[in-house]
């Protein structure tokens, strides 16, 4: 039976990284609030990073063009869309817009 090559199989290799002491804590405290351990969630992030977070593919395609047509890679993506977000919640009402009722402001 032929071998699955290393970049398609779900084996995991063991990687280290060294981080600073107030990432190292962030990273806990974010992990323990989900239930998850920390090596679990940098995995997450970072595929949630390469495979668009779990959208459906139409959605993917769509942004994974803008980012192209914007000469972007996936981080700088990212931070355009949290800016894009910042100007939504200035320009519509402020944080937590959606959820407030029409009646009420």
């Amino acid at each position: 039976m032929p071998k699955t090559p290393p970049e398609v199989s779900d084996e995991k290799a063991i990687v280290s990284f060294r981080l600073a002491y107030r990432l190292t804590n962030w990273l806990k405290d974010a992990s323990a609030k989900r239930g998850w351990s920390m090596n679990e969630y940098v995995a997450r992030v970072l595929d949630g990073l390469r495979d668009g977070w779990s959208l459906p593919i139409m959605i993917r395609d769509v942004l994974d063009a803008d980012r192209k047509a914007m000469g972007m890679d996936e981080y700088d993506y990212i931070c355009h869309l949290v800016a894009t977000r910042y100007n939504e919640i200035r320009d519509k009402g402020g944080p937590g817009f959606e959820k407030k009722s029409k009646g009420h402001k």
